[in-house]
């Protein structure tokens, strides 16, 4: 049986001689039918298929907006890790002495190490392909601030550690925490938003990232104010202070003391040793010592020399050499002066100094 034609019928009855002859069965009406059959098979067929197509390109935009959205949400979430950070550091600046000074250095570090931790993470950031260049953009940013923090976090332990930082020293790191925001508001947020026009996502936000271009983390009045701060507060910058220890001559090692009168050498190659003690609880650097002979006469011959570094507790010693001895001090009691100091920051300077009678005589 063809699926076009009409059910054909299994009932037979006899004909009537007298009735009139059937009329033909018309061919068209067959033709037309098989054409309305074939006219609705099209029409669903195409309805399925443009509901396929159409499935289809919604769930590829759908795919493209979640990528989109998702990314969009990590980049947010590395801003606003990074902004936070900022306003940790605005409150450092702000008020240094609420820490102590293990805490400033344990914060000065923990800044620096979840800067780079937000680097790496905006690293690893898997982004469209139609964004692999503000992607790229975003990532190096991340990276120049966490320089710009390990660059703050090295200054300002150099600070505690009683090396001469100045306010200029600060503030020429300001571009390591601004400049990425800057660059990624000219590059990469016009960019992306962009981008997401013509995808015809409408639907997903571009992150701003302005926090550090507002800041007046770096503002000079401030960082002057934070550095008086902290080198006034003993909480902060510790206890320094340096003391004399003990002075000998050379050569012979004579040990020069203050309570009499010591033989010493008169050669070209005179020279005393002097060694200075930290007594504080901060590492000293460069601690100047300045010794001075008044011989004979009035006459003040000058020298000095310098220790690099005396960790907190430790003793160093310095050698002053370049002695030219008159002859009218030989066999003389002329006084040395030695002064070991002062340092930054020393308040008690009485055991900076002392003097010693000394005898000059040829070997």
């Amino acid at each position: 049986m063809d699926f076009f034609d009409d059910d054909a019928t299994s009932v037979s009855t006899k004909r009537d001689p007298d009735a009139p002859p059937p009329a033909p069965r018309r061919r068209t009406d067959r033709r037309r039918t098989r054409i309305e059959r074939i006219v609705i098979l099209a029409v669903v067929l195409f309805v399925i298929v443009f509901g396929l197509a159409w499935w289809a390109r919604t769930c590829q935009h759908n795919q493209k907006v979640a990528s989109y959205r998702n990314y969009f949400q990590s980049v947010t979430t590395a801003i606003a890790d990074s902004s936070t950070l900022g306003k940790q550091l605005n409150q450092l600046v702000n008020n240094p002495t609420k820490y102590s000074r293990k805490e400033l250095v344990a914060k000065l570090q923990e800044l620096s190490a979840k800067q780079d931790e937000i680097a790496v993470r905006a690293d690893r950031l898997e982004a469209p392909a139609t964004l692999a260049a503000q992607q790229a953009i975003f990532a190096e940013g991340m990276r120049v601030r966490a320089d710009g923090y390990k660059q703050l976090e090295t200054t300002m332990l150099g600070l505690l550690a009683n090396k001469q930082v100045s306010v200029g020293d600060i503030a020429a790191l300001a571009g390591y925490f601004s400049g990425p925001d800057a660059y990624y508001m000219s590059r990469v947020y016009v960019a992306a938003r962009n981008v997401l026009g013509k995808q015809g996502v409408t639907d997903v936000a571009v992150p701003t990232a302005t926090w550090y271009l507002k800041s007046r983390v770096f503002d000079l009045a401030r960082l002057q104010e934070m550095l008086a701060t902290v080198g006034g507060s003993t909480k902060l910058a510790g206890t320094h202070g340096v003391g004399l220890v003990a002075v000998t001559a050379q050569p012979g090692g004579v040990a020069l003391s203050e309570g009499g009168t010591s033989n010493v050498t008169a050669t070209a190659a005179l020279a005393f040793d002097v060694q200075v003690q930290n007594q504080g609880d901060v590492t000293e650097n460069n601690v100047t010592v300045t010794a001075q002979l008044t011989v004979p006469g009035g006459n003040v011959l000058t020298q000095t020399g310098s220790i690099a570094t005396i960790p907190a507790g430790k003793t160093q010693t310095v050698t002053i050499t370049g002695w030219a001895v008159p002859a009218q001090a030989l066999s003389k009691v002329s006084t040395l002066k030695v002064t070991a100091g002062p340092v930054a920051g020393e308040r008690v300077k009485t055991n900076n100094t002392a003097q010693y009678k000394i005898l000059l005589q040829l070997q």
